[in-house]
């Protein structure tokens, strides 16, 4: 089996930048929310740098997929190496190869693309449902159309490529190849699939932030020191410093990654379990909602 290198280090280069870049923007973020007073902009900076967190961790896969990248090709498939996914295209399932070049109109593309880097899923015209797994753009692409599938790829020697493959395509495959896709374990999860489950732990996360939200907004109209203490009757009966309401969605927040851990856990054996574990989550997140708007309207 012949194999074909990837053209890496522009976007390597490039997706490292981009990383610093963010990491650097972020450190200047929450220096500035250390040295401004707590407010709703406080709120805005910490929920910016938190989803600035996925974008890196996103970043990071995708330049663990460029490092570990690579075409193979023999008579009976071509396979296409991209980090932890694998994609086994047999000889005898391609229909036909088109360069960027020959597609006249738009090419639809979704995904992580930037100078160097180009992968993701789209669709050509003529060609339907394409996975692209390149380092050029879609226009300067080869294509490999199969009868469900497109494939993207962009080897770093395009002519000696094509002129390999077809060589290999005029003598036909030794044997049979089964068409396959290999990718993380995490992507097949039957949760992902589960609107309930999704809905109870995003709503729950949804809950836990927008009370942050809400008490960074009126904290600096907050007396210095706020009722958090009641007796039986409802009525305060112990004064503590403001600073100390932030312990309300806090216990939301360990509710919900308690619950949430467990429920996970469970899920694959007792999904029904995990929908009472999520669901009581979501009841306590009512709960800290309601003890924070008393306080507030105490306060």
């Amino acid at each position: 089996m012949t194999k074909w290198k990837i053209e890496i280090r522009l976007g390597l280069v490039t997706g490292i930048g981009l990383m610093l870049t963010i990491l650097l923007v972020n450190f200047n973020l929450i220096w500035l929310a250390m040295n401004r007073p707590l407010a709703i902009g406080t709120f805005v900076i910490g929920l910016a740098v938190l989803m600035s967190l996925f974008f890196l961790g996103l970043l990071g896969y995708w330049l663990y997929g460029l490092i570990r990248s690579g075409y193979s090709l023999d008579r009976n498939a071509l396979i296409i190496h991209w980090g932890p996914t694998e994609q086994i295209i047999p000889t005898n399932q391609i229909e036909r190869v088109l360069t960027g070049a020959e597609i006249q109109e738009r090419i639809h593309f979704y995904g992580g693309i930037w100078p160097g880097h180009c992968v993701g899923y789209g669709e050509i015209p003529d060609a339907g449902p394409t996975l692209f797994y390149a380092t050029a753009p879609p226009r300067h692409q080869i294509y490999i159309v199969t009868p469900g599938l497109t494939y993207g790829i962009s080897p770093a020697d395009p002519e000696g490529f094509l002129e390999s493959l077809h060589k290999r395509l005029e003598m036909g495959p030794t044997q049979v190849v089964e068409q396959s896709s290999t990718r993380p374990a995490i992507l097949d999860w039957e949760i992902w699939g589960d609107r309930l489950a999704l809905a109870l732990l995003i709503g729950g996360i949804v809950a836990v932030l927008a009370l942050i939200g809400l008490l960074c907004f009126w904290f600096p109209a907050l007396p210095r020191m706020v009722p958090l203490h009641f007796d039986l009757a409802g009525n305060p009966d112990r004064l503590d410093p403001r600073n100390k309401i932030f312990i309300i969605p806090l216990i939301g927040l360990l509710a919900l990654l308690l619950n949430g851990l467990l429920g996970g856990l469970l899920y694959r054996r007792e999904r029904m379990a995990s929908y009472l574990l999520w669901g009581g989550a979501a009841f306590v997140q009512v709960l800290v909602w309601t003890a924070a708007i008393d306080i507030l309207r105490q306060g």
